[in-house]
């Protein structure tokens, strides 16, 4: 795995080597940046909304930390076929602290006109927006659904991938393979451990470009830990107690999971369609199968686009798979289990508007009515006795590039 000093390291290497081979007529620089600074408030203190691996949520009084956060961009060309691109984001993360991390640290070598091989820290190419899903500025949402891009709490990974782009048709295609690992925090005030892993990471992902029409699907797969001191305790309890059965088929330590994904966006400059659809399935009940998926439609104005977007998520309920004898020093056992496997589910309906301002500067409005499930959809530290009430979501986001 490469660590943070590793990367820095790399990126330091990079940048040495790109001041000695100035005097190259190939080598060339650019740096870019980008921005979102925005306010979320919910109508409830049931619970809190939050970006995936986000700690801290909205909630009735309303938060600056779900969706603010900064970013910038250096990509180096060293020769026609070699080139470096670093990036690094400050947002919220999942000690809810407001920090930068590194997202991309990666080479980029042309093998031929058509093939790329890159090798380093990359974006996972799973979703839709997968390549500029915190450039807020380059999407129509306050925030990507978080019924699609909730289900795996997974950015970016270690390792290498191939990719051939070629002209099909009236089209463009480009197909890409990745191989590696993947380590992603999860949050919690104070449990050191708590992390989802992902080992012998694989993946394949095609993307079709035509006109103003835009394809992408694909699946990955890989043996996924998922570590916190809760899920341990509850393992072990299990076993404590002889229940071996059950703590096998809940336990995530190298389960394998898989992630499959399609969608597509069409923008001709006045209409505006988007939709996705992603599952994930895993050997591990702690994780479960889940799907989501949501459409979007919006049309320019000018400066302005107003757009909707329904959405929904459902996590299979594998809750009758497991039957506690009616003891009553089981019963927190039993509700432990229950808190993990039962189903879940989400349905949203959203409005908003986005009013192009001034050049690389948006500014968007956008309201949410969400319908969970008794526990809580993609909401966070939902409490005791729920009943499923709508919950209504107020965002307000300046978006921006420098």
């Amino acid at each position: 795995m490469l660590s943070k000093k590793t990367l820095a390291a790399t990126l330091v290497a990079t940048i040495a080597a790109a001041s000695s081979a100035h005097a190259d007529d190939s080598f060339s620089w650019r740096f870019s940046g980008f921005g979102t600074v925005g306010y979320t408030a919910t109508n409830t203190n049931d619970m809190l909304l939050v970006n995936p691996g986000q700690l801290k949520g909205a909630q009735e009084g309303g938060t600056g930390l779900v969706d603010s956060r900064v970013g910038g961009q250096l990509d180096l060309t060293f020769t026609s076929s070699l080139s470096a691109t670093a990036q690094a984001i400050a947002m919220q993360d999942a000690k809810g602290r407001f920090r930068p991390t590194v997202e991309w640290a990666f080479l980029r070598y042309k093998l031929s006109s058509d093939t790329t091989l890159r090798l380093g820290r990359l974006g996972w190419p799973a979703y839709l927006v997968s390549d500029y899903r915190y450039v807020g500025y380059a999407n129509p949402w306050v925030r990507a659904p978080l019924e699609v891009y909730n289900l795996a709490a997974m950015d970016n990974y270690e390792g290498a991938d191939i990719s051939w782009s070629h002209n099909a048709g009236a089209g463009y295609l480009t197909l890409q393979a990745l191989g590696g690992h993947a380590s992603s925090p999860l949050p919690d005030t104070t449990e050191t451990t708590a992390r989802l892993k992902v080992n012998q990471l694989a993946g394949a992902y095609v993307t079709y470009e035509i006109g103003n029409l835009r394809l992408r699907g694909g699946a990955s797969t890989g043996k996924v830990t998922y570590r916190s001191d809760n899920l341990g305790l509850l393992v072990d309890s299990l076993q404590m107690v002889g229940f071996d059965q059950y703590a096998s088929t809940i336990n995530a330590d190298g389960a394998r999971t898989t992630f499959m994904s399609l969608g597509g966006n069409y923008d001709d400059g006045k209409l505006l369609l988007t939709s996705e659809y992603a599952k994930l399935r895993s050997a591990s009940d702690a994780l479960g199968t889940a799907s989501g998926w949501y459409g979007t439609a919006g049309y320019h104005f000018g400066k302005w686009m107003p757009y909707v977007t329904w959405a929904g998520y459902a996590k299979r309920d594998n809750s009758s798979n497991y039957a506690f004898p009616p003891y009553p020093p089981l019963m927190p056992l039993a509700q432990g289990v229950d808190g993990l496997v039962e189903g879940n589910s989400q349905h949203t309906a959203s409005a908003g508007v986005r009013w192009d301002v001034y050049k690389n500067v948006a500014i968007k409005l956008q309201a949410d009515h969400v319908q969970p499930s008794s526990h809580g959809g993609t909401f966070t530290d939902v409490v005791p006795g729920y009943d499923g009430h709508a919950v209504d979501v107020y965002s307000a986001v300046v978006d921006f590039l420098f």
